[in-house]
């Protein structure tokens, strides 16, 4: 297994594509400790997740709080003595349009899509610095490419280019001490909120313009994120891996 022996922090891991990468990471042997500021959920994952013969432990984490970011990140290594990867993913859409965007709800957008990888970052980073060895994940957007899309507006995809440009800057800092950050960028991935936000007639449109001939599901970024979080990877940092059945290629 390729994360045997390894500790995983997967934040917005009740749903969505954080549940689907911390099932993949603990059925490669990882130890995942589920984060989520719906606590509730993340104990259902992760008694899921020990239920199939794997460990895994629920975080109460809200990660646009920074004392209750220090604070779950201080009592997870107290009990785990380590986290070996880290996946950023905790994040919420944005569909007001620029013009209509208020102050409070760009504030919000940013506090939870980037200045949360800001925090978790500085709670995690040195202790994977002393260690010599750590991998980060950040869960972007193909928004942060092209400027937005149906669920990203152009205050999303200012939070996750921030998130792209902030990856490769620590990728760059942190590269002489073992550890390596990438980004994940998705594209149209069918979730629940995909659900709250499109109607059944967007969902059919946006997959014309996808090459694969369907719309992603949140599996499908697992193997990107195992592939990241494995040493497999131990020579590529700062990359940002595109997961978006062909809409956009660079």
């Amino acid at each position: 297994m390729r994360l045997e022996n390894t500790v995983a922090f997967v934040t917005g891991a009740a749903r969505g594509i954080g549940r689907a990468i911390a099932f993949g990471m603990a059925a490669e042997g990882a130890a995942v400790m589920v984060g989520d500021i719906d606590v509730a959920e993340a104990e259902a994952v992760a008694k899921e997740i020990s239920d199939t013969g794997h460990r895994a432990t629920a975080v109460g984490i809200d990660v646009a709080d920074p004392v209750r970011v220090r604070d779950a990140v201080e009592a997870l290594l107290v009990r785990e003595g380590r986290i070996d990867i880290l996946v950023n993913n905790a994040g919420i859409a944005a569909t007001t349009a620029f013009l209509d965007t208020t102050e409070a709800e760009w504030d919000r957008i940013m506090a939870i899509n980037l200045k949360s990888v800001f925090y978790l970052c500085q709670a995690i980073l040195p202790g994977m610095k002393a260690r010599g060895y750590g991998k980060i994940i950040n869960i972007a957007s193909i928004a942060a490419k092209v400027g937005g899309g149906l669920l990203g507006t152009s205050t999303y995809a200012a939070s996750k280019a921030a998130m792209i440009g902030l990856s490769k800057g620590l990728a760059r800092e942190f590269a002489g001490c073992g550890v390596t950050v990438n980004s994940i960028a998705p594209g149209s991935i069918t979730t629940d909120i995909t659900h709250r936000f499109m109607t059944p007639q967007q969902m059919a449109d946006s997959v014309k313009r996808i090459p694969v001939g369907r719309r992603g599901l949140p599996e499908d970024l697992v193997g990107a994120a195992i592939f990241l979080a494995s040493h497999e990877s131990d020579f590529i940092t700062g990359a940002t891996l595109d997961v978006n059945g062909g809409i956009r290629m660079d």
